[in-house]
């Protein structure tokens, strides 16, 4: 729905974070033929490319780094960081680094769409957040996490670092890298999905903002 609200198939678009190609070859399957996956994997990098080339579909999947684009400035007019991607990255100082990568790469009034958890928002999770405050006030925190409001989890059986910012936090964020923010909604606000889509994904929000 944000997606064909915002981006047109004309526009040539960065999948950032794009693994093994799963929402890359989504974006093409709906007609958007100028759309790029890019990953810091090489592994997955490589399963992308066999996916696609077996689809017969043509796209360009490179390893690359988002904190560190090889792309010239306002190179694409759409991007994404999908499955709340951006916030797999540890620090806040590097989250607006990349913020401010992308906003690079993007020509003017160009979109980013993206995702993150609410650490608020959800109720299942507000005993285990008002214990980690605590912790965080008594300096017993896990010593490995970086800011209060990370976790290490795990995730298809191997632990994945992921940041739970607040709605507040990610608006400074999006301020300081110098994007204009145009929404920010839950997806459960957005549209009523299935108990197995439920199950398997918890809600998060999606922001779609904008290069001035």
């Amino acid at each position: 729905m944000m997606i064909k609200k915002y981006f047109n198939p004309k526009d040539r678009i960065l999948d950032i974070g794009c693994g093994a190609g799963r929402t890359t070859i989504g974006f093409y399957e709906l007609g958007y033929h100028l759309v790029e996956g890019l990953d810091l994997a090489e592994a997955m990098i490589v399963q992308a490319r066999k996916i696609s080339e077996e689809l017969n579909y043509n796209i360009a999947f490179s390893v690359g780094d988002a904190a560190c684009l090889d792309y010239n400035d306002e190179t694409f007019n759409a991007a994404l960081f999908s499955f709340n991607g951006i916030m797999q990255i540890p620090g806040r100082e590097n989250r607006i680094k990349v913020l401010k990568e992308i906003k690079r790469i993007l020509k003017p009034k160009g979109y980013f769409l993206f995702t993150t958890h609410e650490r608020v928002s959800n109720k299942e999770y507000e005993s285990f957040w008002k214990e980690e405050k605590r912790r965080w006030a008594l300096h017993f925190q896990d010593k490995s996490l970086h800011e209060f409001g990370d976790r290490v989890i795990k995730m298809e059986e191997r632990d994945t670092f992921l940041h739970f910012p607040t709605r507040d936090e990610v608006i400074l964020s999006l301020e300081e890298a110098g994007f204009i923010l145009i929404e920010g909604i839950l997806r459960s606000e957005l549209c009523e999905e299935s108990e197995e889509v439920k199950k398997f994904s918890t809600n998060c929000v999606l922001w779609l903002i904008q290069k001035p």
